[in-house]
């Protein structure tokens, strides 16, 4: 299983999806888990159809953090220009995981 690191810190396991994987769907199956998923090559992010908020990190070639947001419900995001990869997790967790932008995040297998 793929983990979310930065500085060697490990955040959270990482579910790895395309762009198709992640129009119309949520990675989030209820019941209060946690869950991350890294979003390969799109151009917007979208909380249409879901109850809660996310959180949002988007990422460039070298996955160093551009734009860090939380997103409520029924909201359209589009991406900043050079984002490559987008994290998308539960609401709260770039803040308790105390992510800034510049920081460098990693996948490690």
């Amino acid at each position: 299983m793929p983990w979310l690191l930065l500085e060697e810190k490990v955040l959270s396991s990482i579910e790895i999806g395309s762009n198709e994987s992640f129009v119309g769907q949520s990675p989030h199956r209820g019941g209060g888990s946690e869950e991350t998923q890294l979003i390969m090559s799109t151009k917007l992010v979208h909380t249409f159809r879901r109850v809660e908020s996310e959180d949002f990190i988007f990422l460039d070639e070298s996955f160093k953090i551009l734009e860090i947001k939380t997103l409520t419900p029924s909201r359209i995001k589009f991406s900043p220009l050079r984002t490559k990869s987008i994290v998308k997790t539960n609401e709260g967790n770039a803040l308790r995981w105390d992510v800034q932008v510049d920081d460098i995040l990693e996948i490690r297998l």
